[in-house]
Parts: C-alpha cells; sequence; structure tokens
C-alpha cells in the first residue's frame, strides 16, 4: 500500500478510495464495526470521530473523553504519525482475528 506521507489520513484515504473504487470487497466487509471497537477499546464514550482521530489521540496520550476534537492533532510530530500507522495496522490485526475467534 502506497499513502505517501506516513499519516492516518492517508491510510484512510487510501482506504476510502479503494473501497469506493471496487464496491463490496470481501476484506473490508466487517471493517465498519472497527470504529466501535477502537472505542470501546480505548474508552472513548463514542466512535463518531472514527478510528483514525481516535487512534491518534492515543499516539498523542490524550485522555479519551477530556479534550476537544477541533485541532486536537496540530503539531503531531512525524514519529506521532508513524507510531498511530504501526498502531492502526495492529489494531485491525487484533479486530480481525477477533471476528474470525468469535471472541467479541
Amino acid at each position: 500500500m502506497y499513502t505517501g506521507e506516513c499519516e492516518l489520513s492517508n491510510v484512510r484515504s487510501y482506504l476510502d478510495g479503494y473501497y469506493h473504487a471496487v464496491g463490496d470487497v470481501e476484506f473490508l466487509d466487517d471493517f465498519p464495526g472497527f470504529h466501535d471497537w477502537v472505542a470501546q477499546k480505548y474508552g472513548f464514550y463514542e466512535s463518531t470521530s472514527g478510528w483514525r482521530n481516535m487512534i491518534l489521540a492515543v499516539e498523542l496520550n490524550l485522555k479519551p473523553n477530556n479534550f476537544s476534537w477541533v485541532g486536537f492533532d496540530d503539531g503531531a510530530s512525524n514519529s506521532i504519525h508513524e507510531n498511530s500507522v504501526s498502531r492502526f495496522f495492529c489494531l485491525v490485526s487484533e479486530y480481525r482475528s477477533r471476528l474470525t475467534s468469535g471472541s467479541f
């Protein structure tokens, strides 16, 4: 997967574009539940901010319910972005393995 800069927003754009280009793809069938799963895993009271924002907030060590989403990621360093992308792929792997094992 080539996303340009190593940032979750680029990964999200890539996945959105891929999904819309090919339509209903088997490996993306279960992905909509990922937002809610990430919110639950990290203690966010809702998932409306999306997995991208929640994962980046976790990497920025922000408390799940004690900050404003507006501009929360301004000035995030390259290493924070790289760590958030790595965390994303680890979370996807964990999420998918839980789905296949039925351990939700």
